[in-house]
């Protein structure tokens, strides 16, 4: 009788484990049968075509699937046929794709090399289960989607730019999709003076890392943004907007303002960005006795210390006045060639046209994050410099650069 309870309990548990592998084999065949059915089934086709005036090499995915090769064939098609119809006198246009899969969605991402215009991605959704077109908001939720882009947009951006993105349908937006992070460019809108296109990253794991690497934009040119009188209330959305820029900035602070704002000048600190001296109280230094010059120096650099545990390593004078007696303390001075007089003009549009019209390599330009309009005005001026070749860099690194060595009592405006 023993005997013969174990044998039904072990063909009990038999049938038990085996009922579990035949719905486990169909889950998973389920789920991934389509998808390695597309990607081995994959295969690349071309256009070519070239004459005087046009060059074409066209290169798009097809899948052996009616419904998704029609889709992606009548866009290439439409797309050639318009390059085509411009009349120019010499035009190019390559594409090449890649393919992410998530899920039962996949995302073909189209690399544009157009002559024309400034697109330069393109991508369709398909469902797989449905072999249709699909869009953003069915593999994420709308509201995150719209959440994620319009804060990081208006913290990136300037205004005028924040509007027309809130504004648009974020399904006509360009995404490129991995594992760790999407990529939204905004060629569906129409930006009428900028000759960039915006776009933005939105992270989907918290365990990324969105540290600024501004070495990792190559550009010819650099510029540093200098900002004194801080920090102010302004301080921490600047940040921001340096982090999503990819850029970084040096931070002349005053001693008063840094022991009632500790917690900015730790934000700064622990970000990519510098912070310098801009003394105490803002006197100008050339006309004080060496003794007071040195409480001016001292007592901004005791409160850096007390809150940071870490050294200032230059001054900028205040109104750009120094003298021997200034110099003899040691430090480097740093000045700038590049005033953008917002604190004169107070206007965002007035502020970005004074930088951009005085750019130059190794500029170091003056700004103060104690006024809204600088901030607006910052969110113009990188994306248009980097247009133009710019890096926005701090101190440090326009130093790093240029391999410039800052010698203790030099003073500068800018490094060549």
């Amino acid at each position: 009788m023993i005997l013969l309870n174990y044998r039904n309990n072990f063909y009990r548990f038999f049938m038990y484990i085996s009922v579990v592998l035949v719905v486990l084999f169909v889950i998973v065949n389920v789920i991934y049968t389509e998808p390695l059915k597309i990607k081995s089934s994959l295969i690349n086709s071309t256009i070519s075509y070239e004459d005087e005036i046009t060059y074409i090499d066209v290169h798009y995915p097809r899948f052996k699937n009616d419904k998704i090769d029609k889709i992606i064939s009548e866009y290439i098609f439409d797309y050639v046929k318009r390059f085509k119809s411009f009349d120019l006198i010499k035009k190019e246009l390559s594409i090449n794709y890649e393919i992410y899969y998530i899920n039962e969605y996949i995302n073909v991402v189209f690399n544009i090399n157009n002559s024309i215009d400034k697109t330069k991605y393109k991508n369709l959704i398909f469902n797989l289960d449905s072999k249709s077109l699909s869009y953003i908001t069915n593999l994420y939720e709308k509201e995150f989607l719209e959440s994620k882009i319009n804060e990081l947009s208006y913290y990136k951006y300037s205004e005028e730019i924040y509007n027309l993105i809130i504004n648009s349908n974020i399904n006509n937006h360009t995404y490129i999709i991995n594992d760790n992070k999407i990529i939204v460019y905004f060629y569906d809108i129409n930006f009428d003076d900028i000759d960039y296109t915006p776009y933005i990253e939105i992270s989907l794991n918290e365990n990324v890392s969105n540290e600024v690497k501004p070495n990792n934009y190559k550009y010819n040119k650099f510029i540093v943004f200098t900002f004194d009188d801080g920090p102010s209330k302004y301080t921490s959305e600047l940040l921001k907007t340096l982090e999503l820029n990819n850029s970084t900035a040096t931070f002349f602070m005053l001693g008063n303002r840094m022991k009632y704002n500790e917690d900015i000048v730790l934000d700064v600190y622990n970000s990519k960005n510098e912070i310098a001296s801009h003394t105490y109280s803002h006197k100008n230094l050339s006309t004080l006795p060496l003794n007071e010059i040195e409480n001016e120096i001292n007592s901004t650099e005791i409160i850096y210390n007390e809150i940071t545990n870490d050294n200032l390593k230059y001054i900028r004078p205040p109104y750009g006045d120094y003298n021997d007696n200034v110099l003899s303390f040691g430090y480097p001075l740093i000045l700038w060639n590049i005033d953008s007089k917002d604190w004169l003009y107070k206007d965002s549009n007035k502020i970005y046209n004074e930088v951009i019209k005085n750019a130059c390599d190794g500029c170091i330009v003056l700004m103060h994050d104690t006024y809204i309009e600088s901030i607006d005005a910052v969110k113009k001026l990188i994306p248009a410099l980097n247009n133009l070749d710019y890096n926005v860099v701090s101190i440090e690194n326009l130093l790093k650069e240029k391999h410039y060595n800052l010698k203790n009592g030099e003073a500068i405006g800018k490094i060549n």
